[in-house]
């Protein structure tokens, strides 16, 4: 199926919208509204879904109905529903996602100093066994370990440290975000467009399809990720006589770091790997392998719903991930493979790649 001719008038301001979404995204980042604009696209997406959902229940039976006052009710209903739908959704996701983070942040004060010991404590055990030309290039015991490993990801603390100090302006973040990403979400199909806001809406659109295909996915993965972990951990390993230390909070870090694309299965599988090396080398070439064979079978997932539409390799997301953590911090680590995926489906359609 052929694609339809654009003219290289509509092509130019295609141009210029597409450059103008990353100029907001720069901006965004660039003032740390990093968090309103993630929670502002998750938004959108939400009311967007089921004011359509609800559209096309009303829509249909309002045609057929002739009396103007039942007329009138079913078309402005998908508005005033989604609303209240959106607002229910949000306060209980806001609830869940506070309770969560509440037993998250308790189970690490609790667990995450003895998790970082025993994930050191094997690392250094490791290192001991190595090739005494290898060693020497290595830290001499786990204190120096730690202070490598803290200062390679002394940034990405940082940020979380500077977090609670800002909770605030983020707070307020939420609250724009909310309205904002609702009040969007509402917006009707206008027929007549002016050629620079038809351009503008329509690489909106993509950015929002993007972030949705990559977020919905990684979602996916994430639950798979977990699911296959708690196996592994609770039922395969067990049957060896191993039983790993600390298993709730490494379910707890699989889960929230599968939600990051790309990077966050080698951060999971990485900390696995290192919990299982004092339990010999059989069974940490056990988790290897099984490890392995899991994130291969994410790629039918990925492939699915996201290789249909984004042709972006793991190669090169891993790269936009880096180029927005190391601009952006953890909010560029979030939307840096979005506006990847943003700008590759526009190369594709202009036929650049």
């Amino acid at each position: 199926m052929t694609e339809p001719k654009v003219d290289s008038h509509t092509r130019r301001w295609e141009y210029f919208a597409v450059a103008a979404v990353i100029v907001v995204w720069v901006f965004m980042l660039s003032f740390k509204i990093g968090v309103g604009l993630i929670a502002g696209l998750a938004v959108f997406s939400l009311t967007r879904f089921v004011r359509r959902s609800f559209e096309k229940v009303c829509h249909p039976r309002s045609e057929r109905i002739q009396n103007k006052v039942f007329k009138w009710i079913l078309q402005i209903l998908p508005v005033w529903s989604t609303t209240l739908v959106v607002a229910a959704l949000v306060v209980l996701i806001a609830l869940g996602f506070g309770n969560a983070v509440k037993f998250v942040v308790q189970t690490l004060l609790e667990q995450g100093p003895q998790l970082v010991d025993e994930a050191m404590a094997n690392l250094f055990a490791l290192v001991s066994s190595l090739p005494l030309g290898i060693r020497e290039n290595l830290p001499d015991n786990p204190e120096e370990l730690m202070k490598m490993a803290r200062s390679s990801i002394g940034d990405s603390f940082g940020y979380l440290r500077n977090f609670g100090g800002a909770s605030f302006y983020v707070f307020l973040q939420l609250v724009f975000a909310l309205i904002l990403g609702v009040s969007a979400g509402l917006i009707g199909n206008h027929s007549r467009r002016l050629p620079l806001s038809d351009a503008w809406l329509g690489a909106m659109e993509q950015y929002v399809r993007c972030f949705t295909l990559l977020m919905g996915a990684q979602v996916y993965v994430s639950i798979w990720n977990t699911f296959c972990t708690a196996i592994f951990i609770y039922l395969m390993l067990p049957l060896f006589d191993v039983v790993l230390p600390f298993r709730e909070l490494l379910l707890m870090f699989t889960a929230i770091a599968s939600l990051i694309p790309a990077a966050g299965n080698i951060m999971a599988n990485s900390l696995i790997l290192v919990l299982t090396i004092r339990f010999g080398p059989l069974v940490a070439l056990g988790s290897v392998s099984y490890l392995f064979i899991i994130h291969k079978l994410e790629y039918f997932v990925n492939g699915y719903i996201i290789g249909r539409n984004v042709q972006a390799s793991v190669p090169e997301m891993l790269i936009a991930i880096i180029v927005g953590e190391t601009a952006f911090g953890l909010p560029g680590l979030i939307t840096g493979p979005v506006t990847y995926a943003f700008l590759k489906v526009h190369w594709q359609k202009w036929r650049w790649v």
